[in-house]
């Protein structure tokens, strides 16, 4: 049997303990995003600390060995082999799920997009809104939308490549910013 990742809706009643990410946030029976990971081998939950906000999301990694969780907004990878968790990105409000090679482009608050696949974080963009995006579309290897300009209460055009994570357009392109600061695009 494949890795099989599911939220469940709370805390088991019986049965051993869920493992708390990251390790100290869960000693005192709080309860987060509750994930059972199971395999041939093993089953097992744990309980994920929640982020400020966001989306859930669980579901087996696109190198097919580890899972990918996000509690309300946090991403984790998970080795479900050792029971181990590495936080990766804050502030996940979206999810689109793509192919080749399999993974995700991630809403980063609805000020980027990062791309997720069978290596990690492949590339993030710049900076594109000032606060939000609307009517994202995937066609072929771009990414479109519209980035909220709140100066003039509008919506700015915007592209992405979804290979190297390039971009152009949005509504937040000031002279002067650290915009470039936050582009890491693919090799």
């Amino acid at each position: 049997m494949a890795l099989s990742v599911t939220i469940l809706p709370g805390l088991p009643a019986y049965g051993p303990q869920a493992t708390p990410f990251p390790t100290e946030w869960g000693r005192f029976g709080r309860e987060g995003t509750v994930v059972e990971f199971k395999d041939d081998d093993s089953c097992w939950v744990g309980n994920f600390r929640p982020g400020l906000g966001g989306i859930n999301l669980a579901g087996v990694h696109p190198n097919e060995r580890d899972a990918v969780v996000v509690a309300r907004g946090d991403l984790w990878v998970v080795d479900p082999v050792k029971r181990a968790a590495l936080y990766i990105l804050p502030a996940i409000d979206a999810a689109i799920e793509v192919r080749d090679p399999n993974g995700w482009l991630f809403s980063m608050q609805g000020l980027a997009i990062a791309r997720f696949g069978p290596s990690g974080l492949g590339w993030h963009t710049k900076r594109l809104s000032w606060d939000g995006f609307d009517q994202l579309a995937l066609v072929g290897e771009e990414l479109t939308g519209l980035a909220y300009d709140p100066m003039g209460d509008t919506w700015i055009p915007f592209r992405v490549d979804t290979k190297t994570g390039n971009s152009s357009g949005g509504s937040f392109y000031a002279e002067g910013t650290l915009t470039s600061d936050w582009e890491r695009l693919a090799d």
